[in-house]
């Protein structure tokens, strides 16, 4: 295994590798001229490990690995961190990473995207799968898994309820998002097709694995404006400004809501007090398969009492447990539905990273 990019949601990744009972690390890929000859250990608060963090990626890629797990940034640097992909698909490294939003379901995602991925996969011979927490499982498997245990769906929503407030990326939160500032300000995050093009593939994902044709996914936006000047971790933010954000990608069906995905994003735990709350003090997800019968799924994550660094696992947990079944899966472009069910490793148990295959008599 070669993990490239331990920032903020990488280093959590790389606390997983170095601990996990089924997969090696040897090789770290660093950006900052800062990391490089760093022990991974250092990196990410562990234990001397023997393996040295390079930004020399021809010698990272010359290791024996069969994987890279790539969790650098694709917020700005979308196309970058494609290409970077695509060369180690090219070298003959599988990859699963959270970095290429829309290719949570290539189907449905950006075809130049699609295109350069696809066809560094046919020449390395090797596979892709992206994926995360939302996009990611808390959407797709969730969502999917439910539906199985009902009679009639009408309707599925997936929801993010959370309070990015204790997040501390000013980038991200503010210039990106658009937190902190006016409600006129042209946030990136707020160009619908920009929306559309990072969530509808999941809307398009789970609709497609229940065989339901969509006419169009709707996108709507609603902001909350501070009324007093209070402080979050990446900064400050002054009344009039954006304290909270909800979107919604709806796809529709004869003018009706049937594939719902919705974020209620706080920052601060006191923005927007009119808004839906999780019922968990941490925030977390919620899948409504709404039929006979409707199932609500409440999910909640945290990590020694920090619900950041609990959804930093959850957010790579998925795509490192799924490193055997993207190896043994044809070379290409996967998703969800490409995949069988996905486990993790048990204190006590053998990890396999899928179900064992089970003999019939």
């Amino acid at each position: 295994m070669i993990l490239w990019g331990p920032g903020q949601v990488g280093v959590g990744a790389l606390r997983a590798l170095i601990a996990h009972p089924g997969l090696d690390l040897v090789g770290v890929v660093v950006h900052a001229e800062a990391k490089d000859g760093m022990d991974a250990g250092a990196l990410c608060g562990m234990p001397e490990t023997g393996v040295v963090a390079t930004r020399d990626i021809n010698a990272a890629l010359a290791l024996d690995a069969d994987v890279v797990a790539y969790f650098a940034s694709g917020d700005y640097r979308y196309r970058e961190a494609a290409e970077d992909i695509a060369r180690c698909l090219r070298a003959g490294r599988n990859v699963v990473c959270t970095s290429l939003v829309p290719m949570c379901y290539p189907p449905a995602a950006d075809k130049e995207t699609v295109e350069l991925i696809a066809a560094a996969c046919e020449e390395g011979g090797t596979s892709f799968f992206n994926s995360g927490v939302d996009p990611g499982w808390a959407n797709d498997v969730i969502a999917l898994t439910m539906t199985g245990f009902s009679s009639r769906v009408d309707t599925i929503t997936m929801l993010e309820l959370l309070d990015y407030g204790p997040i501390n990326q000013p980038d991200i939160m503010f210039d990106f998002m658009g937190f902190g500032h006016p409600p006129d300000h042209p946030a990136p995050l707020f160009d619908t097709e920009r929306l559309a093009a990072l969530w509808a593939p999941t809307v398009n994902l789970v609709a497609d694995g229940v065989g339901l044709p969509l006419d169009r996914v709707e996108t709507t936006i609603e902001k909350w404006l501070a009324t007093e000047r209070y402080e979050v971790a990446s900064g400050w933010i002054e009344p009039g400004t954006m304290g909270g954000m909800r979107f919604k990608l709806a796809g529709m069906v004869d003018d009706e809501e049937r594939v719902v995905l919705e974020h209620i994003t706080r920052m601060g735990e006191g923005s927007a007090p009119d808004w839906p709350r999780h019922p968990s003090p941490h925030g977390g997800y919620r899948v409504i398969v709404d039929g006979l019968p409707t199932y609500t799924v409440d999910i909640e994550m945290h990590g020694r009492g920090n619900n950041m660094r609990g959804l930093t696992y959850a957010t790579v947990m998925r795509e490192l447990n799924a490193i055997p079944a993207v190896m043994a899966a044809p070379p290409g472009l996967l998703s969800t539905l490409d995949l069988p069910l996905v486990t993790g490793p048990v204190r006590g148990g053998t990890w396999r990273g899928v179900l064992p295959a089970t003999t019939r008599t």
